[in-house]
């Protein structure tokens, strides 16, 4: 009989609670960033789902953390189909990496992957980047989101960010095309 291979290990009560506080912050940086009001909020539909919450196909084994688009039923007006796009949260591939690397903690670490999915969903709805883009658009979209992810967190100054700064100094490039 085969051996079965272990479950991801998903965060606990303790680390699911630190993460409820780097959505509020990365809400509120991206707020500020983009101009955003709780009324433009609501026009952006996502969720952010932890690894207990993800369909068995919404789990990677090499990233943080994915964005998921599905469709939505139309509202009552009948007049659009809306996106709805999901944050899946990649636990075990967080952990992992805080036991690797003793310079990152839990808070600045899903500060700033939060904070980069959001600017990928404002892009997405203000449609300055496409959801389906070739590979090679989406390479330079990521240095662009990691980039606006810096500047925005740099001048919020949330705690701890320097070490996660300098894990993800390589995934942005000074004077990218925003």
């Amino acid at each position: 009989m085969p051996k079965q291979q272990p479950s991801p290990q998903a965060m606990d009560d303790a680390q699911l609670k630190v993460v409820d506080h780097a959505i509020t912050v990365a809400e509120d940086v991206i707020s500020d960033r983009f101009h955003l009001t709780m009324a433009a909020w609501k026009k952006y539909r996502y969720d952010i789902r932890g690894l207990k919450d993800l369909r068995p196909e919404e789990i990677l084994a090499d990233v943080f953390a994915q964005i998921v688009r599905y469709g939505r039923p139309a509202p009552p007006d009948g007049l659009r189909m809306g996106d709805f796009y999901r944050i899946c949260l990649m636990d075990h591939n967080i952990l992992a990496a805080l036991n690797r690397d003793d310079r990152l903690e839990l808070y600045p670490l899903m500060v700033y992957i939060i904070t980069h999915e959001l600017i990928h969903i404002v892009r997405f709805y203000t449609f300055k980047q496409f959801f389906h883009a070739q590979p090679e658009e989406r390479e330079a979209e990521e240095v662009r989101v990691h980039q606006l992810t810096f500047d925005v967190l740099r001048k919020a100054h949330p705690a701890g960010m320097n070490p996660v700064f300098e894990f993800y100094a390589e995934h942005r490039r000074e004077g990218a095309i925003l």
